[in-house]
């Protein structure tokens, strides 16, 4: 079970409703029920679909969460990818493909990023461009798309059209990122 699968299956309304249920102590279908208005079939599919996952373990009439393989997943997600996961993605110093799993996309990611920019040093949009294209060449990868990934997992950081790998040699803010700053859209 991977966290895509178990998000997949509590994107679902009703199965989220029911594990909300017995989150909050209802143990049988009938309590389930009752505490997350779910009607008895949709009970019986969402708790089927949730202890195929994992998720809810036990007895019909004593269902309880499996707290201990949430946490295995947490842990699973959270640990860095091994050497392995790289080499996957990254052949001849070109990349490949781009992981879907968030973390192994950034250990990827980072890869790159130690091996191709300088901790210390500033680059213009065109420079970061012809990067990225050098490792995205013969591949269906997009280096925008990249570009993007790179913001988005903090290993680069952007201030008017510059970017780095810390936030510390970057210009000032400008209006607008002042502005995404003071909401929370960093």
């Amino acid at each position: 079970m991977e966290a895509t699968d178990v998000i997949k299956a509590l994107a679902d309304p009703q199965r989220f409703r029911v594990l909300a249920a017995v989150v909050l102590g209802a143990s049988d279908r009938d309590e389930i029920g009752a505490r997350s208005g779910v009607d008895v079939r949709g009970v019986l599919a969402a708790t089927a679909r949730l202890e195929s996952l994992g998720l809810l373990t036990g007895e019909a009439g004593a269902l309880r969460v499996d707290y201990e393989k949430l946490r295995d997943l947490l842990r699973a997600e959270a640990a860095p990818a091994a050497q392995e996961d790289i080499d996957r993605f990254v052949q001849d110093g070109r990349l490949s493909s781009l992981p879907s799993k968030r973390s192994r996309r950034h250990a990827v990611l980072a890869h790159i990023v130690e091996q191709s920019f300088e901790a210390g040093s500033t680059y213009d949009e065109k420079a970061v461009n012809v990067v990225l294209e050098r490792w995205c060449e013969g591949s269906a990868v997009d280096h925008v798309a990249m570009r993007r990934y790179l913001i988005d997992h903090q290993l680069m950081f952007r201030v008017q059209g510059v970017y780095a790998r810390t936030t510390e040699v970057l210009p000032a803010p400008g209006e607008a990122e002042k502005y995404m700053d003071a909401i929370g859209l960093d």
